[in-house]
Order: C-alpha cells, then sequence, then structure tokens
C-alpha cells in the first residue's frame, strides 16, 4: 500500500514537474501580464505593442528594424529561410537543455526600456539582462509570459485618446483594432 502511494506521489509530482514551466507563472507582485498587440510602423520607427488581458493599458515599446521583423514572424507562425538570430539562440538555449519560461520589462531609465529574460534548465532558473525587443521576441516564439513593472507602467505618458489594437495569442481570435497612424514616441493607454 506505501509502494503504491509512493508510485502514486512519484507519477503526480512528476507531472507537475514536467508540466511546462511557463503555464506555472502567474504575475510577480508588482508585475502585470502583457500580451503582443501587434508590431506597429510609427514615424518614430517599428513599435512593439503590449497590452494587459483586460485591455486597459497598452505600451509600445520603439524598437530595430530587425527585432520588429522577428516579432512580426514569431506572431505571425513563419519563419525565415535562414535562422534569424532570435531562432539562433532558441536554438541554443533548447539544445543545452533549456527553456525561457518568461521574460520581464523591468524599468525604464530615461528612454531605455530594460527587460530580463528567465531561463529554466533542470532544476536551475536564471536570468539574463536582456533588451525587452529581444525579450519579446523569445516569448513569442516560446510561448512564454510577458510581465510588465508596475514602475514602468506608471512611469509612461497616459494618453486616453488611442484605441487598442487587439492582442494575438490570446484565447480569441478576433481582428486586430486600427491603431493611430502617429503614435507618441511614449505612452500607456489607460481606459
Amino acid at each position: 500500500m506505501l509502494r503504491a502511494l509512493g508510485l502514486f506521489t512519484f507519477v503526480l509530482l512528476g507531472g507537475l514537474l514536467t508540466y511546462p514551466a511557463h503555464a506555472q507563472n502567474k504575475a510577480p507582485d508588482g508585475f502585470v501580464e502583457m500580451f503582443v498587440a501587434g508590431v506597429l510602423p510609427t514615424e518614430g520607427g517599428p513599435a512593439v505593442v503590449l497590452r494587459d488581458k483586460a485591455e486597459k493599458t497598452m505600451i509600445p515599446i520603439w524598437i530595430g528594424m530587425s527585432e520588429a521583423h522577428s516579432i512580426q514572424l514569431r506572431l505571425d507562425r513563419r519563419r525565415f529561410p535562414r535562422p534569424l538570430t532570435h531562432d539562433l539562440l532558441d536554438a541554443i538555449v533548447h539544445d543545452l537543455g533549456g527553456v525561457v519560461v518568461k521574460i520581464h520589462v523591468d524599468d525604464l531609465k530615461g528612454d531605455t526600456f530594460v527587460g530580463t529574460v528567465f531561463v529554466k534548465t533542470g532544476d536551475r532558473v536564471s536570468h539574463f539582462d536582456a533588451r525587452p525587443s529581444d525579450s519579446i521576441a523569445l516569448a513569442v516564439g516560446n510561448k512564454a509570459p510577458i510581465f510588465v513593472s508596475d514602475a514602468v507602467i506608471e512611469r509612461i505618458n497616459t494618453k486616453k485618446d488611442l484605441p487598442l489594437p487587439h492582442a494575438r495569442g490570446e484565447e480569441d481570435d478576433e481582428e486586430a483594432a486600427e491603431t493611430p497612424e502617429k503614435s507618441p514616441r511614449q505612452g500607456v493607454q489607460t481606459l
């Protein structure tokens, strides 16, 4: 009986331990889970737009063209004929037995966002300083959650007149709302 109970516990715990690590994540204290609403062309260059699940907050993060291209390909579940930088990094992480479990957008220093990528290998979770554009590309490619600190959300200007695009990767597949052609360089939309 004890042996059967021990086997049952081992199977139960084994199932929990092999469950995708990112599925067990919830927003840490001081952070809000956000989703990629899209990559938009703006006068200031491409921006990846994050929004919360309640559709009350939107954060544009201005990024480079190569990061915008990589994020868009990953959102569309398409691949470039040859591996791009984020594809290469994914392959290295996976080949070494790791998995990207979550990313954070931790801070805003001047006009520069600061991020962290969390990679789990075995029982160890390592965290790496990273640009949010690279972090978001990795999160989208690995279906890992994106968390933005309350401090970042509070520091961004509030714009209530901008429509929110619909986030991709959520359960419903409604069409994305139209987005403004001109976006402020910084801005969080709170409805």
